[in-house]
């Protein structure tokens, strides 16, 4: 099954990246992609190592059976995404290699995402990602909120996060038609 998989750097599950993630959701869904979410927040204290131990073997797991990574964190040029770095440092070396990493950042300002980009460069690298092959910012004007109803994304950047989706995923299809081909060629 294709699904794609979010690491999500946010320091709170009920923020403005939390309804992001549940946008992207839906957007796969109504392409019929699977999308599972681990949260950088749920990551075990030191103190546990069985825990964490487990906690990181499990999102291994998730990302090798994961078609693409999505990476989310808030942005802004004074915070170095901590909880998310905390959490790639602790996969193993080439994890992400042959996947393609999506960068979705929340607040602050456009230029913030090479900010952010550059503060994860080393851990990505690590991870075997050479080019984060889609960029997304939502800033503060890419939401509509009328009265107490939970934000929402504009028209505009709901349609932006679906190009990106939709960028990778033909990456992906072209890729499974030509391990198809290349398998149906051995025959």
């Amino acid at each position: 099954m294709t699904y794609f998989l979010a690491l999500s750097g946010t320091p709170t599950k009920f923020s403005k990246s939390g309804f992001l993630l549940r946008t992207v959701g839906s957007i796969l869904e109504q392409r019929a992609i699977g999308f599972r979410v681990i949260h950088a927040l749920d990551f075990p204290t030191a103190e546990d190592h069985d825990l964490t131990d487990q906690f990181i073997a499990d999102t291994a797991d998730e990302v090798r059976q994961a078609s693409a990574i999505l990476l989310l964190t808030p942005a802004t040029k004074e915070i170095v995404p901590a909880l998310l770095s905390t959490l790639l440092g602790q996969l193993a070396d080439d994890l992400f290699l042959g996947k393609p990493v999506l960068l979705f950042a929340t607040g602050g300002m456009p230029g913030h995402l090479a900010f952010l980009e550059r503060a994860l460069r080393h851990e990505l690298v690590r991870l075997g990602t050479r080019t984060i092959a889609a960029r997304v910012h939502i800033g503060t004007g890419s939401w509509i909120t009328i009265g107490n109803d939970r934000p929402r994304l504009s028209r505009g950047a709901e349609q932006e996060v679906a190009h990106a989706v939709d960028l990778i995923l033909r990456g992906i299809r072209l890729i499974e038609l030509r391990e198809r081909s290349l398998e149906l060629a051995r025959r």
